[in-house]
């Protein structure tokens, strides 16, 4: 098997949804050195030793505990967010990588390896699960993801279309339908049509299959 196949590339939802199920079987670290193979061939020796440093203070904390080969999950959002916005620097990689820290309770570990603004936008990501049924504390964090920055935005619909490409039938409520459509899709299609066309079909996708 080849090291993009693992990675999302805009190919058809049957196709990137195996590959999100392929990459969940394989360990995070053989995952991540396919990322550095495929993802990173812009980045000089140094920038890459420093997001394989930073990894690797991933690997040593215990993620395996939210499920098996958790960090598939940001490795594949990195590599999302890089074929999305070619000028990404290490630090937006690190940040990828660790976008799920504070939920996770990894914050205090990693806050010294990476930039404050990093760590603000984890921050603004981090959701409440208390309320995240709450719809109009939803559009309250939809609303501060995008006042922060169109590319917040971005990065964030990435997140959720990697959790989508799983696609299994329990993650298709109406509620997570539509929240995709009024929340990711509505203020998408204004900075990445794109990626919007894609995500959008995939919904419509996943209602034919399941609904």
């Amino acid at each position: 098997m080849t090291e993009n196949s693992f990675f999302f590339n805009y190919e058809k939802i049957q196709t990137e949804e195996l590959k999100k199920k392929q990459s969940l079987l394989i360990p995070s670290k053989k995952l991540f050195e396919n990322f550095i193979t495929s993802s990173l061939k812009k980045f000089n020796k140094n920038e890459i030793n420093d997001v394989k440093n930073f990894f690797n203070n991933l690997l040593s904390l215990d993620f395996d505990k939210i499920y098996k080969n958790y960090l598939t999950h940001p490795i594949r959002v990195a590599h999302m967010w890089i074929l999305i916005n070619q000028s990404v620097a290490v630090q937006e990689i690190k940040f990828a990588l660790a976008h799920n820290i504070i939920e996770n309770g990894f914050l205090d570990v990693l806050k010294n390896n990476l930039e404050k603004e990093e760590i603000e936008k984890i921050k603004i990501l981090t959701i409440d699960r208390n309320k995240e049924k709450n719809l109009d504390y939803l559009n309250i964090y939809y609303n501060n993801i995008e006042k922060h920055s169109k590319n917040l935005l971005i990065f964030k619909s990435l997140d959720k279309l990697d959790n989508l490409l799983i696609g299994e039938k329990y993650l298709f409520t109406d509620h997570s339908l539509n929240l995709l459509k009024n929340q990711i899709c509505f203020r998408l299609k204004k900075y990445n049509t794109r990626l919007h066309d894609y995500i959008h079909n995939a919904i419509n996708f996943y209602e034919k299959k399941y609904l």
